[in-house]
């Protein structure tokens, strides 16, 4: 586990005016103690033996290792011409066991950088790797590794480690060591798979060794940081706004300010009203900061005047400059940006119209102008569609397909349930004054990908496709009924579609 080791790693302010350092901030935290996985990759080409560097390794790691957490994981890898793991499992209670899988001595002829780190990526990208991670990577050399995919550290194998590495950070952090045991090695090659990778010196092994667990509590914190800051701090409005707009006065309002951060504390200055174009609104009364602790939510009162124009949409929002006593431990220890968002407006409503008490009886008479107006255009309407009596028979030859009932001035046409052969039948009919006297139907009638529109006289056809269309007016069909003779129908006005044929034509 890695909480314990942030002592190591963090130093303590030594008074109480002290700024806030980064162990303030996992202490206010409360993070919960998790394992890690521990990933070493060990340079063992035989240049390593050299100035003792390997057995200093050894030592360094030892002290890593009995460091660690007994539910911590370590991997272990050695690399030369080839990679090789040496153990995998968990520190348990004999962390000597993990270095006593090292060879004594270093011995290979190449170093092969690239494959190793793609080892060290192969192993933490496994089902059962945990959320926090340490990759450190051990050489005195440069690459030399021929006939390896990782020869040419500008190749294609060399770029795709890079996208390994930002698909693990999806779901894991992981901290990444370079160890330079020389002044001149590739160990900075680290940085295109892991570019946020830390570059140590020989001289600094020991000490930033130390360091691993406190830099995975901060990956721990800062996560946990990022992931409050991702929600807006929150305003809401009451007053009447739109009365400080209409009457042109200031009002009384309120601001409910709420803080969603659970343990980030936070101060608002310069606090200022922004609003739609076109509006202007002025806040008074309010102090000039206002701290917000976390989860906290204060109520203040404030004077709001509002000016210019609004629309129907008009709205009101906050807008502050935001600070916090953890600001600095934020971006420049942790690396999480600090930008918090403020959220929540409320709508201006338009100010009415008010009309000069001279203009209104001229209103009321255009008002009553409009309303006759629209009397005269309804009663020419009912004069123009008068309602409708009879039938429209659709025929196929000499067979009949429907009859359709008619009613009031205007009806859509749909197929009657039992008229199968008609289903999709669609259209409107209404009825239509003749001059003279008699009675006519305009239609307008789709079935399939025929149409058909016109007016039809009474007792008269319109043809809609193969089919024809009568209409019989109810006058019509009693006299059919009794008898009486045919009656000649009259002459075609002008707006007689084409296509309608008059009651009693024998070309029908």
């Amino acid at each position: 586990m890695v909480l314990g080791l942030l002592c190591a790693a963090v130093a303590v302010p030594t008074t109480a005016q002290a700024e806030t350092g980064v162990d303030d901030v996992v202490s206010a935290l409360g993070l919960t103690s998790e394992p890690a996985d521990y990933v070493v990759l060990v340079d063992t080409s035989g240049s390593m033996n050299a100035g003792g560097r390997y057995t200093k390794v050894r030592t360094e790691l030892g002290k890593l290792v009995a460091g660690l957490d007994s539910d911590d994981r370590v991997s272990l890898f050695t690399f030369d011409t080839k990679v090789t793991r040496r153990f995998r499992g968990v520190v348990g209670k004999k962390p000597t066991a993990v270095l006593a899988k090292l060879p004594r001595k270093a011995s290979g002829k190449h170093t092969d950088i690239g494959a190793a780190i793609a080892a060290g990526l192969t192993e933490l990208e496994k089902a059962d790797t945990h959320r926090l991670a340490a990759l450190i990577l051990i050489t005195d050399g440069k690459v030399d590794a021929p006939g390896s995919t990782y020869a040419n550290s500008k190749s294609a194998a060399w770029k795709a480690l890079q996208g390994r590495a930002a698909a693990l950070g999806t779901n894991h952090q992981v901290a990444a060591y370079a160890v330079a045991l020389q002044a001149s090695t590739d160990a900075g090659l680290l940085t295109q798979a892991f570019p946020q990778a830390s570059e140590v010196g020989a001289s600094q092994v020991g000490a930033r060794f130390a360091q691993v667990g406190g830099d995975l509590v901060r990956l721990q914190a800062a996560q946990a940081l990022k992931d409050e800051l991702a929600h807006p701090i929150s305003v809401v409005w009451s007053g009447e706004l739109g009365r400080a707009l209409s009457d042109g006065v200031a009002v009384d309002a309120e601001l409910s300010l709420t803080s969603p951060y659970p343990h980030i504390p936070v101060e608002l200055s310069d606090v200022r009203a922004v609003a739609s174009d076109g509006l202007s609104v002025n806040l008074s009364g309010l102090p000039a900061s206002i701290e917000l602790g976390p989860n906290q939510s204060v109520t203040l009162p404030v004077r709001v005047t509002v000016t210019g124009s609004a629309g129907w949409s008009s709205r009101v929002g906050l807008a502050a400059t935001v600070s916090s006593p953890w600001q600095g431990v934020l971006t420049d220890k942790l690396g999480v940006g600090f930008a918090p968002r403020i959220e929540g407006t409320a709508p201006i409503p338009a100010a009415p119209i008010k009309l000069p008490p001279a203009l209104l009886p001229s209103l009321a008479t255009v008002a009553a102008a409009v309303a006759a107006l629209g009397l005269v255009f309804w009663l020419v309407r009912l004069a123009l569609v008068p309602p409708m009596s009879g039938l429209l028979t659709i025929r196929l030859g000499d067979r009949e397909l429907a009859d359709i009932p008619l009613r009031g001035r205007r009806m859509k046409v749909s197929a009657p349930e039992i008229a199968t052969e008609l289903h999709g039948l669609t259209g409107t009919v209404a009825g239509r004054r003749v001059p003279g006297g008699g009675s006519a139907v305009v239609v307008d009638l789709r079935f399939g990908s025929v149409r058909a529109s016109g007016r039809i006289l009474d007792g008269a056809a319109l043809a809609l496709g193969e089919m024809t269309v009568t209409f019989t007016s109810k006058r019509r069909r009693i006299l059919d009924k009794i008898g009486f003779p045919d009656e000649p129908v009259g002459e075609e006005s002008e707006d007689t579609a084409v296509g309608v044929a008059h009651w009693g034509d024998k070309s029908v």
